[in-house]
């Protein structure tokens, strides 16, 4: 019933180190510019730091030295279903305009946030003063509507 929230131990860490917002920023964006097509020059760096720092909270103090390395290995695994996501919510998509975080390369962290931990990220999401339904559409966005795909590892 827990699943995805942290014990006190993990929590402890709350708000990321400056250097690690900006690795992970710097991995979100480069993927997501290999699968937009855009470039950061195009992104409102400030949210996409936000949001970064926002996902970051969820990863577990002993893990957070590690974690650049474990997205890069999740963003490298999961490209089909990224730009599928992308084809689908980003400008020229079907859903264009419905997931504003689609806009943002931080949305690739929160990806593999909801797929790690969903529960404690939805928390820490609205504790930080988010609009709730924009994570949850964003969830339900990569949760079900880009597994359609022959072997995507949903």
């Amino acid at each position: 019933m827990s699943e995805g929230r942290p014990s006190a131990r993990e929590a402890e860490g709350g708000e990321a180190p400056a250097e690690l917002v900006e690795r992970v920023l710097d991995i979100c964006g480069q993927h997501y510019a290999a699968v937009t097509g855009t470039s950061s020059d195009q992104w409102d760096q400030e949210s996409a730091r936000e949001v970064v720092g926002i996902a970051l909270r969820t990863v577990p103090m002993a893990e957070r030295d590690a974690y650049p390395q474990t997205l890069e290995t999740y963003l490298h695994e999961h490209r089909a279903l990224l730009e599928r996501l992308w084809q689908r919510y980003g400008p020229d998509g079907m859903f264009a305009g419905e997931l504003v975080l689609v806009d943002l390369p931080g949305c690739f962290v929160l990806c593999e946030r909801i797929d790690n931990t969903p529960l404690w990220l939805e928390g820490v999401w609205v504790r930080e003063g988010q609009e709730e339904n924009v994570l949850e559409r964003l969830k339900n966005a990569w949760l079900y509507d880009t597994g359609e795909g022959e072997g995507d590892g949903r």
